[in-house]
């Protein structure tokens, strides 16, 4: 039989379980702490994690739901675009063709214009060699009787101008009331002593005074006189009835010419 010694067997239990103690207090518990911890830094992390997850997932949400609204707004942001594209290109249309139509007026006009100044020069210039080729013959053909008539109807419109513009008359004399009445005279060709004295007897009538003669010797006249009593003027010649057939005919010819380019 074995002899055992309860004694040292108590003892060596005592030490075991000693050494339990110490080494749960040394080593042990410090493990266990460090576990729990760690474990605790686990938990946290997979709150964290859980949590994080979940904001995911709400934003995930909430995206798919932007997503949703974009594509659902998309086809309207799509025609709105479309349309304001649409109606800024009719604009930039309506003002290009409105400056095209200006540009085309403007060019029509000053085409017109050109053709008018053109044809207006031309005929113009036509009148103007018509007009010196009869200044000419009238030169040389015009009979001394058509001059001597000219200056019979000068004095006759003054006398006449006497029996019924008495103001006109009244007019003439007073402007000559602090003058030297001189009465100028431009003639086609030389007057006779005749005829000077019946222009003068007609004008200081009209002036109601005697008058100072000056004469003057224009052939450019033609035929007919050139006269004046201080503001008071009359011609009577064959030059200023052609000046004035030229500016009828000119005026005439401007009718034409823009009744012509009018119709086109």
């Amino acid at each position: 039989m074995l002899d055992i010694d309860f004694t040292t067997v108590v003892f060596q239990i005592i030490n075991f379980l000693v050494l339990v103690v110490i080494l749960y207090f040394l080593l042990f518990k410090r493990i266990i702490q460090r576990a729990e911890s760690r474990k605790a830094e686990l938990d946290e992390m997979r709150q964290a994690t859980l949590s994080n997850f979940k904001q995911s997932e709400d934003l995930r949400s909430e995206l798919e739901t932007s997503k949703e609204e974009f594509i659902k707004n998309l086809d309207k942001y799509i025609s709105k675009a479309k349309s304001e594209i649409e109606v800024a290109r009719y604009q930039v249309i309506g003002e290009l063709k409105a400056e095209a139509e200006q540009i085309y007026r403007q060019s029509l006009e000053d085409t017109r214009l050109s053709q008018k100044h053109s044809i207006e020069g031309f005929q113009s210039g036509i009148t103007e060699i018509a007009l010196t080729i009869s200044k000419r013959l009238l030169s040389a053909s015009a009979p001394i009787e058509l001059h001597e008539n000219m200056i019979n109807q000068i004095t006759e419109r003054v006398w006449e101008l006497g029996k019924g513009e008495m103001r006109q008359v009244e007019t003439i004399r007073r402007s000559l009331k602090d003058r030297e009445p001189i009465l100028s005279v431009i003639t086609a060709k030389p007057l006779t002593k005749d005829q000077q004295g019946n222009i003068i007897r007609t004008f200081s009538a009209l002036a109601d005074k005697n008058i100072k003669l000056e004469i003057k010797l224009d052939e450019n006249l033609i035929s007919g006189l050139h006269v004046r009593l201080g503001d008071y003027i009359v011609e009577n010649s064959l030059h200023a009835k052609l000046e004035e057939i030229k500016g009828s005919v000119l005026d005439d010819i401007k009718i034409q010419v823009d009744d012509l380019l009018n119709s086109r």
